[in-house]
């Protein structure tokens, strides 16, 4: 059995308020290893193995929470462009995240959480 206490209370609560899906997860860690990526959804997809209509409600979602800015290019291809632009305290949160990810019994409870949330959809 997994001791939730065991999980750093930061990251406990980082998980809790950001993590709600293995896709937000994918997303997060992506961005904050390509801080400089701007992209379609489409691109973004390519680059994390999913596709575009799967994970365009997650951006959207971490766009209102303002991790990401997204703009809307008009035109012909006309599309929804977004870069990543967190604020200090989230990357440094982030960095926590994955510095846990590292030790099995911290990956297995954060795992867990998230099931835990994918089920409850």
């Amino acid at each position: 059995m997994l001791d939730f206490e065991n999980l750093d209370q930061q990251v406990g609560n980082f998980v809790e308020k950001y993590v709600d899906s293995f896709i937000t997860w994918d997303l997060i860690l992506f961005f904050h290893e390509n801080p400089y990526t701007v992209g379609s959804p489409a691109s973004i997809a390519m680059s994390i193995g999913r596709l575009g209509s799967d994970i365009e409600p997650y951006l959207e979602k971490l766009a209102t929470t303002g991790i990401l800015n997204h703009e809307f290019r008009a035109g012909e291809g006309a599309e929804t462009i977004y870069a990543y632009k967190p604020e200090p305290d989230f990357e440094k949160s982030v960095i926590d995240f994955k510095r846990a990810l590292k030790d099995r019994a911290s990956r297995l409870i954060i795992v867990s959480k998230v099931l835990q949330k994918e089920a409850r959809r």
